[in-house]
Parts: C-alpha cells; structure tokens; sequence
C-alpha cells in the first residue's frame, strides 16, 4: 500500500494543476459518483446555494437510479447513501430549512424500495435507520407544523414497501405534540373501524392490501402508546389473529393488573380458533386460580391434540381435585387405545396390568424397548413366555439393524438365562433353531453367543 501511495503521490506531482483539473473531469465524466461528489465538494468550495442544488441533482438520480429497476448492489446504494447523508447534514449545517424534508424522504423512499427489494438487506436496512434518525432529529430542529407533520409520516409510512419508519406514534410524539398525534389518530379512523368492528374484508390489489396492511401496523402501534385503555383493548385484540399475537395481548392485559380481561381474551379467542398454545395458557391460569371444572376442558383438548404421558398426567391430575379421577381415566384410555397406543401400553405398564399390555403389543405392536420392558416383567411370574418375548426382541433388533437400541446377543442371553428345566430349555432351543433358520443372519451372532457360554453349534446339531 505504501508504494502505491508513493506512485500515486508521484504521478499527481508530476502534472500540471490543470492537466489534474482535465483528468479529474474526465474520470468524473464516467463515473457518476465520483461526479457528484465533486460538483458537491466543487460547491461548497464556492458558495452553499450552489452545493444545496448539487445534492438536489444527486438526490433526484438516486432516486431515478433505484427506481429504473437495474441490477444495483447494496453495497453501491449505501455507498451513495451514505454521501448523501453527509451531503444533507452539511446543507442543515448551512442553514438550509424550507426543503430538507422533503430531501431526506425522497432517499427514504427510494431506499425502502431497495430493502423491499433485495435479500439479506442489514446494510440497507442499518442506512435506513440513519436517515430515520436523521428526518427525526431535522423534525426536532425544524419544528414543522403538527397537523401538516402528521399528514407526511400517515403518507410515508401508508405507501412504504418495506419497513419505513417504524413505531411512527412513539417515535415522534413529542414532535407532533397533542394536536399531531390527534391528527394521526384521525387519520387512521378508517382502519380503526374496520380492524375494532371486524368488517368483512373486500377485495382488494396488492398495492391495497399493502397499504391497508402498513395501516393496521400503524393502528397497533398507536394502541401500544394510546392512554385510552378500552381502545387499547379493542384495537389489539381486534388485530390479534394468531395465538402469539393473542397471547402478547393477554400479557399487556397482565402487565396492568387485568387478570380476568387476560383470560377473556383468550377465551374469546379460543372460541374462535381453538389452538394448543391458548389451550395451556388458559388450562395453567384456571388451574391457579383453583378453578379446575372449567380447567379440564382445555387439559382434555391438549391430551386429544398431543396424547403422551405428559398430558396424561396433567390432566389426571387437574381430574383427581375434582373427585372424578377415574372417570377421566377410563375416558383418557378409552381415547389412546383407539389414537395412541404407545400411551395406553405405556399406562397399562404402569398400573401393573401387564398380561392386558401384552395384548396391545401384540395386536398392534410397539417399540422394542417396550417388548424388552414385557419380556423383563414376563421373567419372574411366566419365564416360558418371557423366553419367546425375548426372541421377538431378537427378530426387532436384526431388522432394526444398526438403529436398534440394543443388541440380538444381549436378548439370546437373556433368554438362555432362563432356559433352566424341560419346558423353558425346549422353548428355547426351538426359538434359537427358528432364528438360525433365517436367511438373512448376522454373521457375527454364532461366534459371538459361542464365546458369552452358550453352545449354539452343538444345540442346532
């Protein structure tokens, strides 16, 4: 790098002031952005007038520049961004008042077009918040009439394309004083009786639906500052449509102590579109608030909606307080014997009822593991079946191959441990003929039960 400022250092020293003058023009003349940065820096070098209508020209290609649609960077647009920011601050430094706005929001404009535009979009989406800062901080010094102000952020932000100005109510307030933030409000009474009222939607072009969409935002956001506390209400819970959004409602509701209007909410909500997210919100605030009757409509709507053993016990355990615990029981597995059999052999198991379990299994299967748990259970109180429960854990794990959880030896092993008088050793020697009569085997498993005990050679002889 030092040796190329040395040659560039001697190159400029070896020219005349105005061979440099005709070389500079002759770059600027093919480069549009060097071009206007000169006639910029050229104008303030003779008076601001003449650099304010520079930037005015800079401005106007930019915006011309995103609005022809070419293939543009985002690094050559926030390049260009961000000199016009310099440029625009320096013209406020100058003095300059009546148009700056106007100026600030012609680059506003033509850079959410290219955010709406382009993906990933952080720079473009960093200069964006510049220039917001920046029409807010030229508001601050400017003093713009409110009414007239209000009307401008409704105009830009109703018409942006991507994300223009954002929480205009909040951010600008104490610009647009009482009388502005009054207007905006008036300005969204439209939107306001078609959101609060919930009016039939019509149909309506993209560009509509944008528009109306960039509306309904503006509506929340003015509820979010709003200190009328029943509009607030209306309009955010007329804007909720999906769970979240109804459950951030229910916590601002929370957050200014109105418990009870939190659980309307949702219950209204519920109503409408039963999900599983409202369902537990409503299930866990009931169930604390010992109103468990009503709390089990929504304990059985999420054990119908995901049956595991999680929503099992949570509902039995909102059921045993209110005495009909077996009822909900016998209701519960009533509904997994028919949708979720894992869960009711899971229950079964766990009550002790294992010869009922076993029937499940094998009239409808279940996991290996499962199999196992029967087979170790089956040990003790019945060792013929338990011995035939193992092979079948063999079949599973050879056909489950490398996924099994555990292996075809470790179950012959079991089985060979309880081979121990006529009846078990017959069971076994002939599940062990079945299994080494398949065609497909393990290569491995012979030696492998020769070398843990068991004469496998000699049994198949």
């Amino acid at each position: 790098m030092a040796f190329i400022k040395k040659e560039m250092r001697q190159f400029l020293l070896t020219h005349s002031r105005e061979e440099l003058a005709e070389w500079i023009l002759g770059v600027a003349k093919d480069s549009s952005d060097f071009r206007q940065r000169l006639e910029f820096y050229a104008g303030t070098h003779t008076s601001p007038e003449v650099a304010l209508e520079s930037v005015r020209r800079a401005i106007a290609e930019f915006g011309a520049l995103v609005g022809s649609r070419k293939k543009l960077t985002p690094a050559s647009i926030v390049k260009t961004g961000r000199f016009l920011l310099e440029a625009i601050r320096a013209c406020l430094d100058y003095g300059f008042r009546d148009e700056m706005l106007g100026l600030i929001e012609h680059v506003m404009v033509a850079l959410d077009q290219m955010v709406a535009n382009e993906k990933p979009q952080a720079q473009l989406d960093q200069l964006q918040r510049e220039y917001t800062t920046l029409y807010l901080s030229t508001c601050e010094l400017l003093q713009p009439e409110p009414l007239e102000l209000a009307k401008r952020l409704f105009g830009l932000r109703e018409n942006a394309e991507a994300n223009l100005l954002p929480d205009v109510p909040a951010r600008f307030a104490t610009v647009l004083g009482v009388a502005g933030l009054r207007r905006f409000r008036e300005l969204l009474e439209p939107t306001y009786r078609i959101v609060a009222k919930l009016a039939a939607q019509t149909a309506r072009t993209r560009t509509e639906l944008r528009k109306y969409s960039n509306r309904r935002m503006m509506l929340y956001e003015w509820a979010v500052i709003s200190e009328d506390f029943e509009e607030q209400v209306t309009i955010l819970l007329a804007m909720a449509r999906l769970p979240d959004e109804v459950l951030r409602v229910a916590d601002f509701l929370d957050a200014r102590q109105r418990p009870m209007d939190a659980i309307q909410a949702v219950k209204k909500a519920y109503e409408q579109a039963p999900s599983p997210s409202l369902a537990r919100y409503l299930a866990t605030r009931l169930e604390a608030q010992q109103q468990v009757n009503e709390a089990l409509e929504y304990r059985w709507f999420l054990f119908e909606k995901d049956a595991t053993r999680e929503s099992y016990d949570a509902l039995l355990g909102v059921a045993a307080q209110t005495g009909h615990g077996k009822l909900w029981r016998d209701r519960a597995m009533e509904f997994a014997e028919e949708h979720a059999r894992g869960l009711y052999v899971d229950v079964l198991l766990l009550e002790g009822q294992v010869p009922e379990a076993l029937a499940a299994v094998r009239e409808s299967g279940a996991p290996i593991l499962v199999w196992a748990t029967l087979a170790e259970l089956h040990a003790a109180i019945d060792p013929q079946v338990a011995i035939g429960l193992y092979f079948d854990c063999v079949d599973f794990a050879i056909a489950e191959g490398k996924k099994s959880p555990r292996t075809p030896e470790e179950f012959v092993n079991k089985a060979w441990e309880l081979a121990s008088d006529t009846p078990t050793f017959q069971i076994f020697n002939s599940r062990l003929r079945m299994l080494f009569g398949k065609e497909r085997l393990p290569g491995e498993l012979g030696p492998s039960l020769e070398l843990s005990g068991i004469p496998v050679g000699k049994l198949l002889q």
